[in-house]
């Protein structure tokens, strides 16, 4: 029996599969998951230090990939002009997308342990 598959433009289809492939490649890269976990499932906003406190990562590793995520527009970098100097980091709308997917694995993850 064939199966109905929905019409598609097959540009927007590679855009999308490419788009996809980046998001992929960033998660895979060291330590993003669980820093992303902690922006979409913990409230913020977060400091550096505190992030590598509770993470564990080396600095040179957070400061990428909190970069990345930034440029990626998931997390928000906020200076502040004082001394010393005061870097915040919180979760932008689209980080906030990201808790039910989040949850929705832990939840499948928990289901197959």
């Amino acid at each position: 029996m064939a199966h109905e598959h929905p019409e598609y433009d097959p540009a927007d289809r590679v855009a999308e599969d490419a788009e996809l492939a980046e998001f992929f490649d960033l998660l895979g890269r060291p330590h993003t998951t669980a820093i992303l976990r902690r922006f979409a499932c913990e409230a913020g906003p977060w400091r550096y230090s505190e992030l590598q406190e509770t993470l564990d990562i080396s600095p040179t590793t957070l400061s990428n990939r909190l970069a990345a995520l930034t440029e990626a527009g998931i997390i928000d970098r906020e200076s502040y002009d004082e001394i010393p100097p005061r870097v915040e980091y919180s979760t932008t709308a689209k980080g906030e997308a990201l808790r039910p997917p989040f949850e929705e694995l832990l939840v499948w993850i928990d289901s197959y342990d």
